[in-house]
């Protein structure tokens, strides 16, 4: 680890976060949690993670999965989970979070389609060994093209897993109109400091029915929901180059620690170490 790497509580949780110039719309995580754990929050992105050694554990669509050393699991955009360590030593994992731009092809795939019939932990070696490839010209200089024939190949064998869909599957899970209009009302009022009243107010029904609703269907309370959508938009404009306390202001936080708190929370790194985040 270097400049780059963040201590977690111990001096065994170490985190580096990459963006590499050359892949729009691509991220990196390369880390080791023996006791960072990641409340439940979604991503605006494709999760792919590669775990290396030990084991972690996630609650994800209301079912606890275990990915063990050598296993790959895909998280589609949009779909809470959790994360933690499964293993007495904890784990040490590469990620990818790709937006959707990033997968040629998935700009149109339904996430909640694909819920029934796409594995979640797999075992797939030439996945693997994709993902070993591109992680390794994340930190290597000077190797823009071979880096982006890497990400090609990964890109493809997603696809692969991606696109194998049953004619049949389909979305099972009812889907609330209350719960449709809160979310609607919390995408356009995300920055502002609106109560549980007025967003039941808004949907028509009672604060205990909507909180209800709510979580059962989305994973996670309507605080929480917004606390993630804020998140997301503060790492979009730290990527565009915003000062982390402008940001913080922008996205509806008390101040920049309190942005802090949460960005480390659901990113595993604080907001100026993911503005810094570039290739070794």
């Amino acid at each position: 680890m270097d400049d780059l790497a963040l201590m977690l509580g111990s001096p065994s949780d170490e985190v580096r976060f990459i963006r590499p110039p050359q892949l729009s719309g691509v991220e990196a995580l390369h880390a080791r949690f023996v006791h960072h754990r990641y409340p439940r929050h979604f991503h605006d992105s494709w999760t792919i993670a590669h775990v290396i050694s030990g084991a972690a554990r996630f609650e994800l669509e209301r079912s606890i999965h275990t990915a063990p050393e050598g296993s790959v699991f895909v998280i589609p955009p949009g779909l809470v989970h959790t994360g933690e360590v499964a293993s007495s030593g904890g784990y040490v994992y590469r990620v990818l979070y790709l937006q959707r731009e990033a997968l040629p092809g998935q700009e149109g795939v339904s996430v909640t389609a694909r819920r029934a019939w796409m594995p979640v932990v797999m075992r797939d070696r030439q996945l693997t060994a994709a993902l070993t490839t591109v992680h390794a010209m994340l930190i290597r200089q000077n190797a823009a093209l071979e880096m982006g024939e890497a990400f090609a190949t990964v890109a493809h064998l997603l696809a692969s897993h991606i696109d194998n869909k049953p004619a049949s599957a389909t979305d099972l899970r009812s889907h609330h109109p209350a719960v449709r209009d809160a979310r609607e009302y919390i995408h356009a009022r995300w920055r502002d400091d609106f109560s549980l009243l007025d967003l039941a107010t808004a949907v028509g029904v009672s604060q205990y029915h909507l909180a209800h609703l709510f979580r059962d269907e989305v994973g996670v309370p309507p605080a929480a929901y917004r606390q993630t959508l804020r998140v997301q938009a503060a790492q979009r404009l730290l990527r565009s180059g915003a000062a982390p306390a402008r940001v913080a202001i922008e996205c509806g936080f008390y101040d920049q620690a309190h942005m802090t708190r949460h960005f480390k929370r659901m990113t595993a790194v604080t907001p100026a170490h993911y503005a810094a985040a570039a290739t070794a």
